[in-house]
């Protein structure tokens, strides 16, 4: 062997080394961001239900705020102030609703998509995605019914996606 034959093999096997250890870099890089990816997506499921969670509170506080003012009286038993303080709780009831459903529709659309694990978000929230779309239920009925002019449409794809066979 000559040695511009030695040295061309030489070259031949630092290119294929180089070649090798560029792939294993490349693997662990794409796992390293897999990783973080995963991270991410728990990060914003966290997120989501810390946000929802705030949110359900704030209702319950106000829906207790008001039972606790009327103490079983009905609206025409109260005088004028206390007309005006209830307008104020009722008023504050329906933001607290609102930023609820609207909680539930910025989930609903990080499912669509895809930025959150789809199989977890279902089985977390499958009841309560129908407690909302359901007409009986008069504390989102406001704000979901009729669908046709309900602007949480996220909502809405999400229940048609898991309820199409119960139509």
């Amino acid at each position: 062997m000559t040695i511009d034959q030695k040295i061309s093999l030489g070259s031949a096997i630092i290119s294929f080394l180089s070649m090798i250890g560029a792939i294993v870099f490349s693997i662990k890089a794409f796992l390293s961001s897999k990783r973080a990816n995963e991270i991410a997506i728990g990060q914003a499921e966290t997120g989501l239900r810390e946000q929802i969670s705030i949110a359900r509170q704030r209702m319950e506080d106000i829906g207790l705020e008001i039972q606790k003012f009327l103490k079983g009286r009905k609206r025409e038993q109260l005088s004028p102030d206390e007309n005006n303080y209830l307008s104020f709780l009722e008023r504050t009831w329906n933001s607290s609703v609102e930023n609820y459903l609207n909680a539930y529709e910025d989930a609903c659309g990080k499912y669509i998509d895809g930025k959150i694990d789809r199989i977890r978000f279902k089985k977390m929230y499958i009841e309560e995605i129908r407690n909302i779309c359901d007409p009986k239920r008069e504390s989102y009925k406001k704000h979901m019914h009729p669908k046709t002019t309900s602007k949480f449409e996220a909502i809405w794809k999400v229940y048609e996606e898991w309820h199409r066979h119960e139509k």
